[in-house]
Order: structure tokens, then sequence, then C-alpha cells
């Protein structure tokens, strides 16, 4: 975005400032206070708190809890990136046991506007708003004004894209992270058949999350012949970090390995020649090991269509915040 535009922007939608953004996940709900777009193009938020979800009952009570902690700030405005698909005025919260309908929301806490949307969704448009220290390029390319690939994994695998429309952009969410999964080599078939006889199908999340991490080392470790004590995913990403476990060192290359092949797949099905962003929680972790694993190699070897991925540069997204930008941005979108 340019400076004049986020200029222009600004002055088109002061009249929202200031407004609420949020992002909620299964155990967290990270709240912030949006109070104008600068010249550069960054998002100033503000007043961020976040809740424990089990401190609330319901999701008005997270809302209710922000508004409060803001002391007196009138909110007209809000907008909410959470886990899981948003289909319509009722909203169901899959990692939470939350329930909610838009509009009753948006009437008990008179609010001009209550913008639910996908995590993914507001990840994919805050690409748009990120600029400098705020990526670390994975692999060089020529990144042209097309549509943008976005994923990652966290306590699940999220995807989304970003489409090109005149001078502003479209996201477009789903649930990609659970279409199959599609090993390569013969140890990753044999993991493949260890895990499809202990849970069946296998989708591209069951390896690209948190719990994905901890099923591949318990899995090489079976198809090894070895016994090991069992272990998180944080200890096991930090273990392969600072390469004191081998089996841990192997279990982080194989999954960056199948990430740089679900994104290139990701980047061949949406025409990703504007770039792949990388997020989740998992990744920006484990940032200098991504860098020497095989994810880029992965990413290139397409057959026929290595060519096309080859050209693609590939992002890791590393902002403070990025979901709380990219909802930011959403809602001034709308407004």
């Amino acid at each position: 975005m340019s400076a004049l535009a986020s200029t222009n922007m600004a002055q088109n939608h002061q009249a929202i400032f200031p407004y609420v953004v949020a992002d909620i996940g299964g155990t967290n709900a990270r709240w912030g206070l949006v109070t104008a777009l600068e010249a550069t193009g960054h998002y100033r938020i503000e007043s961020i708190k976040t809740f424990e979800n089990k401190t609330h009952p319901k999701f008005e009570d997270s809302l209710a809890a922000y508004i409060d902690y803001l002391a007196g700030v009138k909110v007209r405005h809000v907008c909410v990136a959470l886990a899981g698909p948003v289909l319509g005025d009722r909203i169901e919260m899959t990692n939470i046991n939350w329930s909610f309908s838009v509009r009753e929301v948006e009437a008990a806490f008179s609010l001009d506007k209550l913008l639910i949307v996908n995590d993914f969704t507001a990840l994919a448009y805050a690409t748009s708003a990120l600029v400098g220290e705020q990526l670390i390029e994975i692999k060089p390319g020529q990144q042209k004004h097309a549509p943008r690939a976005i994923l990652g994994p966290g306590t699940g695998l999220g995807m989304a894209s970003l489409v090109p429309v005149g001078d502003t952009w479209m996201p477009l969410s789903g649930e990609g992270g659970h279409t199959a999964f599609a090993p390569r080599g013969e140890e990753e078939i044999a993991l493949c058949q260890y895990l499809q006889a202990k849970q069946g199908y296998l989708s591209k999340e069951t390896f690209l999350s948190g719990a994905g991490l901890v099923r591949i080392y318990q899995g090489l470790a079976a198809v090894r012949g070895q016994v090991v004590a069992a272990k998180s995913a944080a200890a096991i990403s930090a273990a392969a970090v600072s390469g004191e476990d081998s089996l841990a060192v192997d279990t982080l290359n194989l999954f960056c390995g199948v990430m740089g092949s679900t994104a290139a797949d990701l980047a061949l099905t949406v025409g990703a020649l504007g770039g792949v962003f990388l997020g989740g929680g998992i990744l920006p972790r484990v940032r200098e090991f991504l860098l020497q694993s095989p994810f880029v190699e992965r990413f290139c070897d397409k057959a026929v269509m290595s060519h096309y991925v080859q050209e693609i540069p590939v992002f890791l997204i590393v902002a403070d915040e990025p979901a709380l930008i990219g909802a930011a941005a959403l809602l001034a979108e709308h407004s």
C-alpha cells in the first residue's frame, strides 16, 4: 500500500476510529484498539489485552471485559478474527464452547458493525499491509500483482488466498488444511501407513500442526523400531533447533519438507504469483531451522510445474499481532 493510498484511506475512514479488533483461538482472546492508519501504512493498535477464554463462559463476556478494560472509550465498530468457518449470522466455534449471533451481539452492545472473519482471512488481508521487517524472505522470486497464498500451522493448519480486485484485495478463506495428504518417499509412506492404521483419513493438518509434530515424532520412532519418551510439540521443536535429539531433528525436517510441498500445492491451486506467505504459531519460532530445512527444495519440486513455482517468492510473517493487523485492514475496507 502506498503512502498516498494509506493517507486517502485514513481520510475516508476517519469516522470509524477508534475501533476494536480481536484474534480469538481455542485458548486465548487477544484484543486491541485501532486508533489510526499512519502514512507509512501501519495501523496503530494500542491497549492490547489477552484474556484466557476459560475465564469467560461466552464470547459476549470476553467482549464486555475488553470494553470495561478500555475504561470509557466509545466502541461502535468491532472486527473479530477467529479459528473456524464463518458461514452466517450464527457463529459456532469449534475449539471452545462459544456460540453467538452476530446481529444479537451488535444489538446488545449498540454496535454499528460487528464483522466476524476466519483468522486466516484476516491473516491473508494482513499481507496487504505488512512491510519491511514484518516479513522474512524464505525463498526469492518475482512477486507480481497477482493472487497470494497464505497458510500456516498452529493448533491446526490454516489456509486462505488473497486476490487483487482493482486497487483493493479480496480475501478468500477455506478449509484446505483438511484436504488429503500425499506422502513422498518410502519413509513418509511407511509413516502414513502407521498413522492410517491408527486413525484412518490423513489430512495435511494431521502432519502440519502442533499435534502433527507429535504424530510425526512418535510415528518415525515406530517405523524405525525405536522407543522414545513422549514429548510435546514445543519440546520436539526445541530439541530439533538445539540439535540435542536426532529424531526431533528428523521430525522437524520432515515437517518443513511437507510444509514446502503443501505450500506449493496451494500456490499452484490459486495461481499465487503474488507470493506465498507463511504464518501460524510454529514457523516463526523455528525460522532459522526453516531456512536450512528441505522446505525450498520440496516447494520447487513439482515436476512439469517446477518452473512455475520456482518463480514464486515465499515470505515468513514475523509481525507482532498479524491477525489484528488484518482485522484492522478488513474493518476499514468494509466501513
